[in-house]
């Protein structure tokens, strides 16, 4: 690693920390990644899963946790913080400490004999505790080791005397590191609320009742009880389980956790669904909220599925205290509903308190030493319009420790942060990529198949359902299986090693791996067999996960006897692989953005300040999308003049050519050597565009149904139209004494049943403008729940001090309008009165949301074979860990064309959209692999079928009157070989010969040799 302003520093190992570490190591630049704790991760390594209750953070995370320990262009560095800091962007010094481990990590083999002779001062049992001496939390740690707490050792030296691998360092000692960096991006995370301190849930005195996180260790298949939902009371399965939302965040009476943790809703439902799925009708589960904020992309569905799908329960009430009964340990639970405002209680088994992030006391230490400013709550302040941004340039946060915000959030503040980090960092250096000299790789066409099995455990994923050690032992069994063991984590770092050295050792020349999905993990498991000298096109994944364990949880037998089955089909395909030689192509590094508001404009910009050419095409006449009708931000901004700045950068920008007027009409190409054909204004003329990469960024609609009098009554208007009048008219706001908002007109129901996110947050913003504006004006406002995520929450507090009513009202009793005169009579139920009201009002506002822009997205999503969500949003690649790139390769979407957000959520995605096209395009050359389709000139009857089938217009008739495709144009998508009539074309790796294999595998007698 060179010592220059090229070298970025990460400080904080979590999702946001490594996400960021990698991007910025796969486009060249050098990248030390530190953290106070002895392991990387941080608090998602400690989940079970995520929702959507079939996605598995932790298996996904696995792959970069392990590439981050073995990058070359990273450095981690675990149990080391910052301890001075001084100097500008692009060059500043920096003083990192870090602790003694006393055990040196790349000895140790985690073989547990320290622990299991002093497990007072070395073990950890992954159980309830938040923190513990060792590092290994979780099967995938990085690095693999334990650490020793001295402060518990009575002698080091006999702790040393029992380590076989003599990795135990007594002497180790307190190290400094001075080194140059151009960058800092701070992703430290948070802490969860401590619950204990809370003496009406407890005190922490009452074993039954757990944080949600202790809660995800127990249902964990590495956590205390083995995946068995026991109570830490009695070791009994409860019956009854209960969530309480809220604890710890939006506390009125403590000003550090007034806010919105912004997660609780999402990962209490989750855990309410994943204990329903597993138990069914034998456990009631039951979730006590204020306001149920499913506000993200498809979380409304999520949570209307825990109800009518799964029975969960859904309370809306204050909750009030928990009470033990001596007797049983169980807990009764007082509570005020939502309806009748009336006390009362509920017996559980089991009470899981959904706890909130708050930043430690140390960040204001931290924040001293940056130079950075914390906002009132000690996370990061950053402006409105550029939310990765500290108070100092050159300094980035990103992820919780910037605000409370749920992993795809986090993901996007990462590449924002990393894309902006590369302004610092220059050119980067270019380097191989790998460690060392590339392992020889081995000829083996002539030796005969001895295939290699491995079936990973993966917790409760695969192992909660099979018996893996028994599928691996009957494996064994299959013909030309020449070793069938259990790979623990198959994807860890360690299980990799074991893998390559039962290779070695082995003399094996084919693998299969069963685990997960090859769509995730197949790249990786491929570069684990070059590693051990091997061809890497001589693997075969059997995807046990997807396809088996996670479809058929609640039948273990006919799930093992599954698995059993896929890995035979595996093996006979695997035995008929070749090895094969990657296609490359040059990269075209131009980069083509559609839309010109906030998302498109922004993403153009960071770009071209990198150095690309940036085509921008926007259909509408005019740059500026929908916020040219935004007036403020809640906070106050102006939209307006933000705008504008934006559109004047972006036209005297020599690295951006603008087309506005503009349609896409046509694309081919491949990932990197795209080309767009765009019919372009005024004169309207046909123009091609060769870019390697594309950013979707058209916006979305602003969604004015047909009710409560709107269109047919001049005192019904939109947010939109109020948040005009305010700043265009504020006299006429003066004289209005009543106005009344309704929420969630045309969201949340059965032909919008998603939010629109944004729509909670503006009515509040306008309520408090008209409130300063005309203090004797009374406002109310009708919602099903108040949603203001984050430090929004600290508004809707200010709302209620001002005086400004809230209603909550029932999706099947909303209120009523009608016309008398100049003013509209709303009518509604007042539920804590427990009557019907009605308020004459000078205005009714309605909060009308998002749509998608159908017809744009439906043309595009056409044109460039993108997948749309059922609502016309476009669909991302991954929920949760890329919720920037879309399915199709070289393809990133930003702002309210991926889904409902704000301008501050466009402008973050915007950025990490262009840091991931910058991390795609950071090759000089496509890797094309070896998928391609090949024509047997014999059989060809020049028929022209493949020609007019293929969507890329690649093969053609040669001179010889034969059909010819060209393998580095070839996408291997073997179109063209499911209608040759004649059998002429064989998909290389996918031909007739090993399909057949598999079903000869499938439809076989269980395996015998």
């Amino acid at each position: 690693m060179t010592e220059n302003h090229q070298k970025a520093l990460v400080i904080g190992a979590g999702i946001a920390g490594i996400q960021t570490a990698l991007d910025l190591a796969k486009t060249g630049r050098d990248v030390v990644l530190i953290d106070k704790a002895v392991s990387i991760g941080g608090l998602v390594t400690r989940l079970d899963r995520t929702f959507p209750t079939n996605n598995c953070d932790l298996c996904s995370l696995s792959p970069d946790l392990s590439e981050t320990g073995r990058r070359e262009h990273i450095r981690l560095m675990a149990m080391t913080e910052l301890s001075e800091f001084s100097g500008e962007a692009g060059r500043f010094e920096a003083v990192l400490k870090t602790r003694p481990r006393y055990i040196d990590p790349d000895k140790c083999t985690a073989c547990g004999e320290c622990v299991k002779h002093f497990s007072e001062c070395v073990g950890f049992t992954p159980g309830l505790l938040h923190g513990a001496p060792a590092c290994m939390r979780y099967p995938q740690s990085t690095p693999h080791a334990y650490s020793i707490d001295m402060d518990k050792c009575r002698d080091i030296e006999e702790v040393a005397a029992v380590c076989p691998a003599g990795a135990i360092f007594p002497d180790d000692r307190e190290t400094f590191s001075k080194m140059t960096f151009g960058a800092v991006i701070l992703a430290t995370g948070a802490e969860l609320f401590d619950y204990r301190i809370l003496d009406n849930f407890g005190g922490g005195e009452f074993p039954n009742v757990v944080s949600g996180l202790e809660y995800e260790r127990i249902m964990s298949a590495s956590g205390p009880t083995s995946g068995e939902l026991a109570r830490p009371s009695d070791g009994k399965m409860p019956r009854k389980v209960a969530w309480l939302q809220c604890v710890g965040s939006r506390g009125i009476n403590q000003n550090d956790v007034s806010y919105c943790s912004g997660v609780c809703c999402m990962y209490a439902l989750k855990e309410a669904i994943v204990t329903k799925e597993r138990f069914k009708d034998d456990i009631e589960a039951a979730v006590f909220y204020m306001d149920m904020r499913t506000s993200g992309k498809d979380y409304e569905l999520y949570r209307n599925r825990a109800e009518q799908d799964y029975g969960v329960r859904l309370i809306q009430s204050r909750p009030h205290s928990i009470m033990e009964k001596d007797d049983t340990k169980d807990l009764e639970l007082s509570y005020i509903s939502g309806e009748e405002s009336a006390l009362e209680t509920e017996l559980f088994d089991m009470i899981v308190l959904s706890t909130g992030f708050r930043m430690p006391e140390s960040m204001k230490g931290a924040a001293e030493v940056l130079g950075i400013e914390l906002n009132r709550h000690r996370f990061v302040e950053t402006p409105d319009f550029s939310p990765v941004e500290t108070s100092r340039p050159g300094v980035y946060a990103c992820g919780v420790c910037e605000g409370p915000k749920d992993i795809p959030e986090t993901m996007i503040q990462s590449a924002a942060a990393m894309s902006l980090a590369c302004r610092d960092l220059g050119d980067p250096r270019k380097g191989e990529g790998d460690d060392g000299a590339p392992v020889p790789e081995r000829d083996v066409r002539d030796e005969s198949p001895r295939v290699g099995v491995f079936v990973c455990d993966c917790g409760s994923n695969i192992g909660g359902v099979i018996d893996v050690a028994r599928v691996a032992e009957r494996a064994g069994d299959i013909p030309g299986v020449a070793v069938s063991q259990s790979a623990g984590h198959g994807c860890s770092a360690e299980s990799i090693r074991l893998v390559q050295s039962v290779i070695q050792e082995q003399k094996l020349n084919r693998v299969v791996i069963a685990g997960c999905s090859p769509r995730t993990h197949e790249a990786k498991f491929q570069d684990a067999i070059r590693g051990a000298g091997l061809n890497r096109y001589l693997l075969e994944m059997a995807n046990i996960r997807d396809q088996n364990t996670w479809a058929h949880m609640d039948q273990p037998q006919a799930s093992s006897d599954k698995a059993l089955e896929q890995i035979h089909m595996a093996v006979e395909r695997v035995r008929l692989r070749r090895p094969m030689e990657d296609h490359s192509l040059p990269v075209n590094k131009d980069i083509l953005v559609a839309g010109g508001g906030v998302a498109g404009m922004t993403a153009a910009l960071t770009l071209a300040e990198q150095g690309f050419k940036v085509f921008l095409v926007e259909q509408s006449p005019q740059l500026g999308g929908m916020a040219r009708n935004i007036r403020r931000t809640l906070s106050g901004q102006d939209v307006r003049e933000f705008v504008a700045d934006l559109i004047e950068r972006t036209l005297s920008c020599g690295g951006i050519e603008v087309l506005t007027g503009s349609t896409i009409v046509d694309h081919q190409g491949m990932p990197g050597m795209f080309s767009t054909g765009v019919q372009v204004a005024p004169r309207m003329y046909y123009r091609r565009i060769d870019h390697g990469a594309a950013i979707i960024a058209t916006g979305a609609l602003h969604h004015t149904p047909d009710a409560y009098l709107l269109n047919g009554h001049e005192a019904s208007i939109t947010q939109y139209d109020l948040d005009s009048i305010i700043e265009d008219d504020p006299d006429s706001v003066k004289d209005w004494e009543s106005v009344v908002m309704i929420q969630c007109v045309g969201s949340r129901d059965k032909d919008h049943p998603n939010c629109s996110r944004i729509c909670c947050q503006t009515a509040i913003k306008n309520a408090l403008r008209i409130a300063d504006a005309s203090p004797d004006a009374r406002i109310y406002v009708f919602h099903k729940d108040i949603r203001t995520l984050g430090f929004q929450e600290d508004f809707y507090i200010k709302a209620r001090e001002k005086g400004i009513l809230f209603f909550r009202y029932d999706p099947e009793n909303p209120p009523e309008a009608r016309a008398e005169g100049d003013k509209i009579v709303v009518g509604g139920r007042d539920r804590v009165l427990g009557r019907n009201i009605e308020i004459s009002a000078d205005r009714l506002v309605l909060s009308c949301g998002m749509k998608a822009d159908d017809e744009a997205t439906e043309d595009l999503a056409a044109i460039f074979s993108l997948n749309r969500t059922a609502d016309g949003f476009f669909l991302e690649e991954h929920t949760k860990l890329r919720p920037s790139d879309l399915s199709k390769p070289g393809f990133m979407t930003a702002g309210t064309a991926h889904g409902p957000k704000t301008i501050r959520e466009s402008v973050a995605q915007a950025q990490a959209a262009a840091g991931r096209a910058m991390t795609f395009l950071s090759e000089d050359f496509i890797e094309l692999g070896s998928s391609f389709a090949q024509v047997d000139s014999r059989r060809c009857a020049a028929c022209l079928i493949c020609v007019r089938a293929c969507p890329y217009g690649v093969p053609f008739i040669n001179a010889d009157g034969r059909s010819e495709i060209d393998p580095a144009k070839c996408h291997g998508c073997g179109i063209c070989a499911s209608e040759c009539p004649a059998k002429a074309i064989q998909l290389v790796q996918c031909d007739d010969d090993m399909i057949s294999a598999e079903l000869n595998g499938l439809f076989s007698e269980r395996p015998m040799k």
